[in-house]
Protein backbone atom coordinates (compact mmCIF):
# COMPACT_ATOMS: atom_id res chain seq x y z
CA UNK A 1 0.00 0.00 0.00
CA UNK A 2 0.85 3.53 -0.42
CA UNK A 3 0.17 6.95 0.41
CA UNK A 4 -2.35 8.69 -2.22
CA UNK A 5 -3.19 11.91 -0.59
CA UNK A 6 -1.11 13.86 1.83
CA UNK A 7 -1.53 17.63 3.34
CA UNK A 8 0.82 19.91 1.49
CA UNK A 9 0.93 23.84 2.21
CA UNK A 10 3.80 24.75 0.56
CA UNK A 11 2.26 23.23 -2.86
CA UNK A 12 5.36 20.72 -3.50
CA UNK A 13 4.97 17.19 -3.07
CA UNK A 14 2.68 15.60 -6.05
CA UNK A 15 0.82 13.37 -3.79
CA UNK A 16 -1.42 16.50 -2.35
CA UNK A 17 -2.23 17.33 -5.94
CA UNK A 18 -6.19 16.07 -6.62
CA UNK A 19 -6.98 15.64 -10.43
CA UNK A 20 -9.38 13.80 -12.00
CA UNK A 21 -7.28 10.37 -12.28
CA UNK A 22 -7.36 10.42 -8.45
CA UNK A 23 -11.13 11.42 -8.12
CA UNK A 24 -12.31 8.30 -10.36
CA UNK A 25 -9.73 5.95 -7.82
CA UNK A 26 -11.89 7.45 -4.82
CA UNK A 27 -15.35 7.86 -6.22
CA UNK A 28 -15.61 6.78 -9.91
CA UNK A 29 -19.16 7.14 -9.56
CA UNK A 30 -21.71 9.11 -7.54
CA UNK A 31 -25.36 8.91 -8.00
CA UNK A 32 -28.79 9.71 -6.68
CA UNK A 33 -30.22 6.67 -7.48
CA UNK A 34 -28.54 3.39 -8.86
CA UNK A 35 -30.93 2.90 -12.39
CA UNK A 36 -29.96 6.25 -12.81
CA UNK A 37 -31.29 5.34 -16.54
CA UNK A 38 -34.59 4.62 -17.62
CA UNK A 39 -36.71 3.66 -20.43
CA UNK A 40 -39.18 6.84 -20.47
CA UNK A 41 -40.20 6.06 -23.78
CA UNK A 42 -39.95 3.63 -26.77
CA UNK A 43 -37.00 5.51 -28.29
CA UNK A 44 -36.03 7.30 -25.12
CA UNK A 45 -33.66 7.13 -21.73
CA UNK A 46 -33.76 9.75 -19.62
CA UNK A 47 -30.75 9.58 -17.58
CA UNK A 48 -30.84 11.33 -13.72
CA UNK A 49 -29.68 14.60 -12.88
CA UNK A 50 -26.50 15.24 -10.38
CA UNK A 51 -24.75 11.55 -11.62
CA UNK A 52 -20.72 12.48 -10.74
CA UNK A 53 -18.55 10.29 -13.31
CA UNK A 54 -14.80 10.22 -13.54
CA UNK A 55 -13.38 9.55 -16.93
CA UNK A 56 -10.05 9.09 -15.73
CA UNK A 57 -8.29 10.44 -18.65
CA UNK A 58 -10.09 13.85 -18.63
CA UNK A 59 -12.03 15.02 -16.20
CA UNK A 60 -14.99 14.63 -13.58
CA UNK A 61 -18.65 15.06 -14.93
CA UNK A 62 -21.69 15.94 -13.28
CA UNK A 63 -24.73 15.72 -15.31
CA UNK A 64 -28.21 17.55 -15.55
CA UNK A 65 -30.84 15.46 -16.27
CA UNK A 66 -30.68 14.42 -20.06
CA UNK A 67 -33.12 13.01 -22.30
CA UNK A 68 -31.27 10.45 -24.98
CA UNK A 69 -32.81 8.82 -28.20
CA UNK A 70 -31.95 7.89 -31.35
CA UNK A 71 -30.37 11.08 -32.48
CA UNK A 72 -27.83 10.09 -30.14
CA UNK A 73 -26.56 7.16 -32.25
CA UNK A 74 -22.85 7.29 -33.30
CA UNK A 75 -24.18 5.36 -36.56
CA UNK A 76 -27.96 4.44 -38.24
CA UNK A 77 -31.02 3.68 -35.91
CA UNK A 78 -32.13 1.35 -33.68
CA UNK A 79 -32.27 -2.28 -34.56
CA UNK A 80 -34.87 -4.98 -32.84
CA UNK A 81 -33.23 -7.87 -31.35
CA UNK A 82 -29.52 -5.40 -30.95
CA UNK A 83 -27.96 -4.31 -27.56
CA UNK A 84 -27.04 -0.55 -26.75
CA UNK A 85 -24.51 1.03 -24.91
CA UNK A 86 -24.05 4.49 -23.59
CA UNK A 87 -21.35 6.42 -23.09
CA UNK A 88 -20.74 9.48 -21.68
CA UNK A 89 -17.92 11.71 -22.98
CA UNK A 90 -15.79 14.22 -23.20
CA UNK A 91 -15.80 16.91 -26.18
CA UNK A 92 -12.70 18.54 -25.65
CA UNK A 93 -11.74 22.10 -25.17
CA UNK A 94 -13.79 22.21 -21.47
CA UNK A 95 -16.88 21.91 -23.13
CA UNK A 96 -19.68 19.80 -20.91
CA UNK A 97 -20.07 16.40 -21.59
CA UNK A 98 -22.63 14.79 -23.81
CA UNK A 99 -23.79 11.28 -24.33
CA UNK A 100 -23.05 8.71 -27.33
CA UNK A 101 -25.30 5.39 -27.90
CA UNK A 102 -23.03 2.76 -29.20
CA UNK A 103 -23.47 -0.65 -30.67
CA UNK A 104 -20.32 -1.01 -30.35
CA UNK A 105 -19.42 -2.13 -26.67
CA UNK A 106 -15.80 -0.83 -26.09
CA UNK A 107 -16.74 2.87 -27.06
CA UNK A 108 -18.86 4.96 -29.62
CA UNK A 109 -17.34 6.25 -32.84
CA UNK A 110 -14.84 9.40 -32.73
CA UNK A 111 -14.16 8.71 -29.34
CA UNK A 112 -11.36 6.06 -27.50
CA UNK A 113 -11.66 4.33 -24.15
CA UNK A 114 -9.43 7.68 -22.82
CA UNK A 115 -12.49 10.20 -23.60
CA UNK A 116 -15.42 7.90 -23.10
CA UNK A 117 -16.76 6.25 -20.16
CA UNK A 118 -19.20 3.13 -20.62
CA UNK A 119 -22.29 4.05 -17.68
CA UNK A 120 -24.79 1.63 -19.19
CA UNK A 121 -26.93 0.19 -21.33
CA UNK A 122 -29.78 -1.55 -22.76
CA UNK A 123 -31.69 -4.07 -25.82
CA UNK A 124 -34.21 -2.65 -28.48
CA UNK A 125 -36.60 -5.13 -28.74
CA UNK A 126 -40.41 -5.89 -28.78
CA UNK A 127 -42.33 -5.08 -25.70
CA UNK A 128 -45.56 -5.67 -24.61
CA UNK A 129 -48.01 -2.87 -23.30
CA UNK A 130 -48.18 -3.05 -19.21
CA UNK A 131 -49.80 -0.68 -16.89
CA UNK A 132 -47.81 0.27 -13.47
CA UNK A 133 -48.96 -2.99 -12.36
CA UNK A 134 -47.26 -4.95 -15.29
CA UNK A 135 -50.50 -6.14 -15.80
CA UNK A 136 -50.76 -6.43 -19.91
CA UNK A 137 -53.01 -3.98 -21.45
CA UNK A 138 -54.79 -3.75 -25.07
CA UNK A 139 -54.64 -0.32 -26.62
CA UNK A 140 -57.09 1.33 -24.60
CA UNK A 141 -55.61 0.78 -21.21
CA UNK A 142 -57.59 -2.51 -20.57
CA UNK A 143 -56.26 -5.07 -18.58
CA UNK A 144 -55.93 -8.15 -20.59
CA UNK A 145 -59.00 -6.67 -22.94
CA UNK A 146 -59.86 -7.57 -26.29
CA UNK A 147 -57.08 -7.90 -28.53
CA UNK A 148 -54.39 -7.55 -25.24
CA UNK A 149 -52.46 -10.57 -27.05
CA UNK A 150 -51.37 -8.56 -30.02
CA UNK A 151 -50.62 -4.81 -27.66
CA UNK A 152 -46.78 -4.94 -28.94
CA UNK A 153 -44.69 -3.14 -30.24
CA UNK A 154 -41.06 -2.61 -30.94
CA UNK A 155 -38.88 -0.02 -28.36
CA UNK A 156 -36.05 0.03 -25.53
CA UNK A 157 -37.05 -3.30 -23.28
CA UNK A 158 -37.88 -1.08 -20.24
CA UNK A 159 -36.12 -3.63 -17.70
CA UNK A 160 -33.50 -4.35 -20.13
CA UNK A 161 -32.11 -0.62 -19.31
CA UNK A 162 -28.71 -1.08 -16.83
CA UNK A 163 -26.22 0.82 -15.20
CA UNK A 164 -23.00 0.42 -13.38
CA UNK A 165 -24.44 0.00 -9.72
CA UNK A 166 -27.66 -1.79 -11.05
CA UNK A 167 -26.83 -4.84 -13.66
CA UNK A 168 -26.18 -8.21 -13.39
CA UNK A 169 -23.16 -10.27 -12.40
CA UNK A 170 -22.33 -11.79 -15.80
CA UNK A 171 -22.55 -9.83 -18.37
CA UNK A 172 -26.06 -7.60 -19.27
CA UNK A 173 -26.87 -8.12 -22.74
CA UNK A 174 -30.16 -9.41 -23.58
CA UNK A 175 -31.64 -9.68 -20.15
CA UNK A 176 -34.24 -7.85 -18.01
CA UNK A 177 -34.09 -6.92 -14.44
CA UNK A 178 -37.17 -9.93 -13.25
CA UNK A 179 -37.50 -8.60 -9.04
CA UNK A 180 -35.43 -8.85 -6.37
CA UNK A 181 -31.64 -9.69 -6.97
CA UNK A 182 -32.42 -11.16 -10.07
CA UNK A 183 -32.01 -10.80 -14.15
CA UNK A 184 -33.54 -13.21 -16.61
CA UNK A 185 -32.28 -13.85 -20.52
CA UNK A 186 -34.94 -12.34 -22.59
CA UNK A 187 -34.02 -14.92 -25.21
CA UNK A 188 -34.21 -18.72 -24.98
CA UNK A 189 -30.05 -19.78 -24.85
CA UNK A 190 -28.46 -20.51 -27.45
CA UNK A 191 -25.16 -21.60 -28.59
CA UNK A 192 -22.64 -18.71 -27.89
CA UNK A 193 -19.70 -20.49 -29.88
CA UNK A 194 -17.18 -20.34 -26.32
CA UNK A 195 -18.98 -23.53 -24.65
CA UNK A 196 -21.25 -21.41 -23.03
CA UNK A 197 -24.93 -19.82 -23.89
CA UNK A 198 -25.92 -16.81 -25.01
CA UNK A 199 -29.45 -14.75 -24.83
CA UNK A 200 -29.63 -13.67 -28.60
CA UNK A 201 -32.68 -13.11 -31.24
CA UNK A 202 -32.65 -15.22 -34.06
CA UNK A 203 -30.89 -17.48 -33.00
CA UNK A 204 -31.15 -21.44 -33.34
CA UNK A 205 -32.25 -22.53 -29.49
CA UNK A 206 -30.03 -25.00 -27.93
CA UNK A 207 -31.64 -28.53 -27.55
CA UNK A 208 -31.23 -32.12 -27.35
CA UNK A 209 -30.64 -31.74 -31.07
CA UNK A 210 -27.29 -30.64 -30.19
CA UNK A 211 -26.66 -33.46 -27.53
CA UNK A 212 -27.45 -31.26 -24.53
CA UNK A 213 -29.69 -32.40 -21.18
CA UNK A 214 -30.19 -30.69 -17.89
CA UNK A 215 -26.56 -31.40 -16.58
CA UNK A 216 -24.71 -30.40 -19.67
CA UNK A 217 -26.65 -27.13 -19.59
CA UNK A 218 -25.50 -26.31 -16.09
CA UNK A 219 -22.06 -26.68 -17.00
CA UNK A 220 -22.75 -24.27 -19.93
CA UNK A 221 -24.60 -21.90 -17.63
CA UNK A 222 -21.17 -22.09 -15.67
CA UNK A 223 -18.85 -21.25 -18.27
CA UNK A 224 -21.44 -17.72 -18.52
CA UNK A 225 -21.58 -17.25 -15.25
CA UNK A 226 -25.98 -18.11 -14.96
CA UNK A 227 -27.90 -19.96 -13.48
CA UNK A 228 -31.24 -21.76 -14.36
CA UNK A 229 -34.79 -20.58 -13.03
CA UNK A 230 -36.60 -22.10 -9.94
CA UNK A 231 -40.63 -22.77 -11.20
CA UNK A 232 -41.37 -19.62 -9.22
CA UNK A 233 -38.46 -17.70 -11.32
CA UNK A 234 -39.99 -19.06 -14.11
CA UNK A 235 -43.46 -18.25 -13.87
CA UNK A 236 -42.97 -14.28 -13.17
CA UNK A 237 -40.66 -14.03 -16.25
CA UNK A 238 -43.23 -15.87 -18.17
CA UNK A 239 -45.91 -13.89 -17.06
CA UNK A 240 -48.21 -11.45 -19.52
CA UNK A 241 -47.44 -13.97 -22.42
CA UNK A 242 -50.24 -15.10 -24.16
CA UNK A 243 -51.32 -18.87 -24.13
CA UNK A 244 -50.44 -21.22 -27.51
CA UNK A 245 -53.42 -21.87 -30.27
CA UNK A 246 -53.66 -25.46 -31.37
CA UNK A 247 -54.66 -24.03 -34.89
CA UNK A 248 -51.73 -21.66 -35.52
CA UNK A 249 -48.70 -19.35 -34.19
CA UNK A 250 -50.10 -16.22 -33.81
CA UNK A 251 -49.77 -15.76 -30.08
CA UNK A 252 -47.03 -18.80 -29.72
CA UNK A 253 -44.98 -21.10 -31.77
CA UNK A 254 -47.08 -24.14 -30.39
CA UNK A 255 -49.45 -24.95 -33.79
CA UNK A 256 -50.09 -28.81 -33.49
CA UNK A 257 -49.06 -29.20 -36.87
CA UNK A 258 -45.38 -27.76 -36.30
CA UNK A 259 -42.47 -30.00 -36.85
CA UNK A 260 -39.25 -28.65 -35.46
CA UNK A 261 -37.95 -26.10 -33.25
CA UNK A 262 -38.59 -22.01 -34.34
CA UNK A 263 -35.25 -19.19 -34.29
CA UNK A 264 -35.99 -16.85 -30.82
CA UNK A 265 -37.81 -13.69 -31.19
CA UNK A 266 -39.56 -14.53 -34.35
CA UNK A 267 -43.40 -14.60 -32.91
CA UNK A 268 -44.10 -11.30 -32.18
CA UNK A 269 -46.82 -11.86 -29.69
CA UNK A 270 -44.86 -14.32 -27.98
CA UNK A 271 -43.43 -11.73 -24.93
CA UNK A 272 -43.84 -11.18 -21.57
CA UNK A 273 -44.63 -8.30 -19.31
CA UNK A 274 -40.95 -7.89 -18.52
CA UNK A 275 -40.05 -8.42 -21.85
CA UNK A 276 -39.03 -12.64 -22.08
CA UNK A 277 -39.82 -13.61 -25.63
CA UNK A 278 -40.82 -17.28 -26.65
CA UNK A 279 -41.33 -18.46 -23.03
CA UNK A 280 -44.81 -19.92 -24.23
CA UNK A 281 -44.21 -22.86 -26.79
CA UNK A 282 -40.89 -23.06 -29.02
CA UNK A 283 -39.29 -25.69 -26.63
CA UNK A 284 -39.40 -26.47 -23.19
CA UNK A 285 -37.49 -25.21 -20.51
CA UNK A 286 -35.56 -26.74 -18.01
CA UNK A 287 -35.61 -25.26 -14.74
CA UNK A 288 -33.68 -25.89 -11.55
CA UNK A 289 -35.91 -27.86 -9.23
CA UNK A 290 -35.96 -31.58 -8.93
CA UNK A 291 -38.77 -34.08 -7.23
CA UNK A 292 -38.72 -37.54 -6.69
CA UNK A 293 -41.53 -40.01 -8.44
CA UNK A 294 -42.47 -43.91 -7.22
CA UNK A 295 -44.07 -44.12 -10.18
CA UNK A 296 -41.34 -44.25 -13.03
CA UNK A 297 -40.80 -46.74 -15.19
CA UNK A 298 -38.98 -50.11 -14.71
CA UNK A 299 -36.46 -51.48 -16.83
CA UNK A 300 -37.01 -55.28 -17.29
CA UNK A 301 -35.77 -57.90 -19.37
CA UNK A 302 -33.07 -56.88 -22.19
CA UNK A 303 -32.30 -54.32 -24.77
CA UNK A 304 -30.94 -51.46 -25.73
CA UNK A 305 -30.75 -47.58 -24.51
CA UNK A 306 -32.17 -45.29 -26.61
CA UNK A 307 -29.87 -42.46 -27.90
CA UNK A 308 -32.07 -40.11 -25.34
CA UNK A 309 -30.86 -41.66 -22.45
CA UNK A 310 -27.92 -39.80 -21.41
CA UNK A 311 -24.62 -41.26 -21.64
CA UNK A 312 -25.83 -44.61 -21.64
CA UNK A 313 -27.86 -44.27 -24.57
CA UNK A 314 -26.78 -47.29 -26.91
CA UNK A 315 -25.24 -49.10 -24.32
CA UNK A 316 -27.29 -52.49 -24.09
CA UNK A 317 -28.53 -54.07 -20.50
CA UNK A 318 -29.55 -57.91 -19.43
CA UNK A 319 -32.13 -58.99 -16.65
CA UNK A 320 -33.33 -55.14 -16.16
CA UNK A 321 -31.19 -52.38 -14.56
CA UNK A 322 -31.24 -53.21 -11.17
CA UNK A 323 -34.57 -52.59 -9.98
CA UNK A 324 -36.08 -56.03 -10.39
CA UNK A 325 -39.33 -55.97 -12.05
CA UNK A 326 -41.49 -53.56 -10.12
CA UNK A 327 -39.06 -51.39 -8.41
CA UNK A 328 -36.94 -51.21 -5.42
CA UNK A 329 -33.85 -49.18 -3.77
CA UNK A 330 -30.75 -49.77 -5.77
CA UNK A 331 -27.85 -48.20 -7.83
CA UNK A 332 -28.21 -48.31 -11.43
CA UNK A 333 -26.93 -51.54 -12.99
CA UNK A 334 -25.41 -49.04 -16.15
CA UNK A 335 -25.78 -45.29 -14.91
CA UNK A 336 -27.04 -42.66 -16.71
CA UNK A 337 -23.64 -40.82 -16.10
CA UNK A 338 -20.82 -42.49 -17.64
CA UNK A 339 -17.58 -41.72 -15.16
CA UNK A 340 -19.30 -38.96 -13.11
CA UNK A 341 -20.89 -41.70 -10.60
CA UNK A 342 -24.33 -42.99 -10.15
CA UNK A 343 -27.40 -42.77 -9.36
CA UNK A 344 -29.38 -44.36 -6.14
CA UNK A 345 -32.70 -44.86 -7.03
CA UNK A 346 -36.34 -46.67 -6.62
CA UNK A 347 -37.06 -47.35 -10.38
CA UNK A 348 -34.99 -46.20 -13.75
CA UNK A 349 -36.14 -42.98 -13.96
CA UNK A 350 -37.10 -41.80 -10.15
CA UNK A 351 -35.40 -38.61 -10.73
CA UNK A 352 -37.54 -35.56 -12.50
CA UNK A 353 -36.97 -31.90 -13.16
CA UNK A 354 -39.44 -29.62 -13.99
CA UNK A 355 -40.04 -28.08 -17.53
CA UNK A 356 -41.76 -25.03 -17.96
CA UNK A 357 -43.54 -23.79 -21.27
CA UNK A 358 -44.50 -26.21 -24.05
CA UNK A 359 -42.88 -26.78 -27.12
CA UNK A 360 -43.60 -26.02 -30.55
CA UNK A 361 -46.47 -28.59 -30.91
CA UNK A 362 -47.91 -27.95 -27.58
CA UNK A 363 -51.15 -25.54 -28.88
CA UNK A 364 -53.02 -24.62 -26.18
CA UNK A 365 -51.79 -26.75 -23.32
CA UNK A 366 -48.52 -24.30 -23.57
CA UNK A 367 -48.69 -21.55 -21.68
CA UNK A 368 -46.88 -19.00 -18.65
CA UNK A 369 -47.82 -21.57 -16.02
CA UNK A 370 -47.34 -24.95 -18.16
CA UNK A 371 -45.36 -27.17 -15.91
CA UNK A 372 -44.03 -30.97 -17.36
CA UNK A 373 -42.94 -33.62 -14.46
CA UNK A 374 -42.04 -36.28 -16.51
CA UNK A 375 -38.40 -35.80 -17.65
CA UNK A 376 -35.46 -36.98 -16.10
CA UNK A 377 -32.12 -34.74 -15.78
CA UNK A 378 -29.84 -36.79 -18.20
CA UNK A 379 -33.06 -36.92 -21.06
CA UNK A 380 -31.59 -35.93 -24.57
CA UNK A 381 -34.84 -34.56 -25.96
CA UNK A 382 -34.83 -32.07 -29.40
CA UNK A 383 -37.55 -29.94 -28.01
CA UNK A 384 -35.97 -29.29 -24.63
CA UNK A 385 -33.70 -26.35 -24.18
CA UNK A 386 -33.26 -23.43 -21.52
CA UNK A 387 -33.49 -19.70 -20.62
CA UNK A 388 -31.07 -18.57 -17.65
CA UNK A 389 -30.83 -16.17 -14.98
CA UNK A 390 -28.06 -13.88 -12.84
CA UNK A 391 -28.00 -12.44 -9.58
CA UNK A 392 -27.67 -8.82 -9.30
CA UNK A 393 -23.83 -7.56 -8.99
CA UNK A 394 -23.81 -5.60 -5.95
CA UNK A 395 -21.62 -2.36 -6.84
CA UNK A 396 -19.86 -0.54 -3.82
CA UNK A 397 -20.60 2.45 -5.68
CA UNK A 398 -21.17 5.79 -3.67
CA UNK A 399 -24.49 7.19 -3.33
CA UNK A 400 -25.12 10.41 -2.43
CA UNK A 401 -26.98 11.06 0.93
CA UNK A 402 -30.94 10.85 0.88
CA UNK A 403 -30.75 8.63 -1.88
CA UNK A 404 -33.57 6.52 -3.20
CA UNK A 405 -31.75 3.02 -3.74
Amino acid sequence: MSRLFTDDFINKDPRALLNSAKMATIGDLVTPNKQYMTATGAQEITIDADCVVAIAGTGVFRTAMTHINASNLDTGDFTVGKDYYVYLCDPGNDNDEIFVISLNSTYPAGYNATNSRKIGGFHYGKCRAVNSSLQPVNSSGAVQGSGWESTVFDGIVPRSVWTLAHRPKCSPEGMVFLRNNTWVDIYIGSDDGENGLKSAYNSTPMTGTEGMNWYSFNERALKSGKRMLSYAEWCAAAYGSPQGNDADNNNAWTATTNTGRQLTGNVANAVSAVGCRDAVGDVWEWLDELITSGEGPVITGSGTFGAWDGNRGGQTYSSGNGHGTTGRWAWDTISPFSGNGNIWEYSDYSLIVLLGGGDWGGGSHAGSRTVNLNNYPWNVNTNIGVRLGCDLAFRRAALRCGSRD
